[in-house]
């Protein structure tokens, strides 16, 4: 989200939004109001924080609540605008179906693109993408019925990776092909995380996508850099982005 750009960034990455020509959006309008209440820089990328642990959720919120905790585009820098089409989740309710995309046998295609939308066991999520001209960043929340499957989504990315090491998937209207690769990431507030990074080629331009990955309680937070023939993005780093939305999500869990 992690697997989550716009336009072709999302077709071709499974990001959070999908389905139009990669454009630049005209405005940052930003994503749902929020009723999280953990300070954001506005205007600008988030600044680094000395990031304590933070309690883990145990309860339940609906994707729409999970809308409000995804951070606003003004968390980061100039020239990164929200998605027009705004953020995916599950909506009102929690769901409670078995997975249509389990992470031990779901093809490398099914992975990427539906990875920043509904099917993975989840009982809610929601997915947004921040988008510039040629980078994206990406943020999801998946929620799961236990911190225990939780916990083992993150774990299974390493094994899927593993057997995804060439494939080819659906992008722009042809097939393109693409490669994962998972490693262990440095420890974040305390919380152990996954990094998994994909790299393909598109229309003769090379796509990136750095995601990390870490799980908290129930819940597992994702952000990712894309960059469309160009690097990935990397300030804010991956690890402050989700070091905002725990927070912000433990306020949004207070008051729900």
């Amino acid at each position: 989200m992690l697997a989550v750009g716009v336009g072709l960034l999302a077709a071709v990455t499974g990001c959070a939004t999908k389905g139009t020509p990669y454009a630049t959006p005209s405005s940052a309008a930003g994503s749902a109001t929020s009723v999280a209440t953990a300070p954001t820089t506005a205007g600008g990328p988030l600044a680094t924080a000395s990031m304590t642990p933070l309690a883990a959720a145990s309860g339940q919120l609906t994707g729409t609540e999970l809308e409000t905790v995804l951070l606003p585009a003004s968390d980061f820098p100039s020239g990164f605008a929200a998605s027009s089409s705004g953020p995916t989740s599950s909506g009102g309710s929690l769901t409670s179906a078995a997975a249509s995309y389990p992470l031990a046998t779901v093809s490398c295609s099914d992975f990427e693109q539906h990875l920043g939308s509904t099917g993975f066991g989840e009982t809610a999520m929601a997915a947004d993408s921040v988008v510039g001209s040629d980078q994206a960043y990406d943020q999801l929340i998946y929620q799961f019925a236990s911190a225990a499957e939780a916990k083992a989504f993150v774990a299974g990315l390493a094994p899927l990776a593993a057997r995804c090491r060439s494939f080819t998937a659906p992008a722009n209207g042809s097939s393109a092909t693409f490669s994962l690769h998972a490693a262990a990431g440095a420890a974040l507030a305390g919380l152990s995380t996954a990094e998994l990074d994909q790299t393909g080629k598109v229309s003769g331009s090379t796509v990136t996508l750095d995601t990390l990955f870490t799980a908290s309680g129930v819940d597992v937070f994702a952000a990712a850099g894309v960059g469309l023939g160009a690097g990935a993005p990397t300030v804010p780093a991956k690890a402050t982005i989700i070091y905002n939305l725990l927070k912000r999500q433990a306020a949004a869990a207070e008051l729900g």
